[in-house]
């Protein structure tokens, strides 16, 4: 049996990296989108929060 697989033929992995390597590249990709995101998030949220104040103000 080969020594790199473990059981019924997973392979083993062995992993270099640590909470600070996972922090910064989440937070790399944070960065990169959260303009993107902002904007997908609150030009909706605008249209949605002027129709209910047009719905206090102005009655049909």
């Amino acid at each position: 049996m080969n020594s790199f697989l473990l059981g019924e033929g997973i392979p083993a992995v062995k992993l270099d990296y640590d909470l600070a390597d996972v922090s910064t590249s989440t937070g790399n990709w944070i960065s990169s989108i959260w303009l993107a995101a902002a904007f997908a998030i609150s030009i909706p949220l605008a249209f949605l929060i002027i129709r209910y104040l047009k719905g206090i103000f102005v009655s049909n």
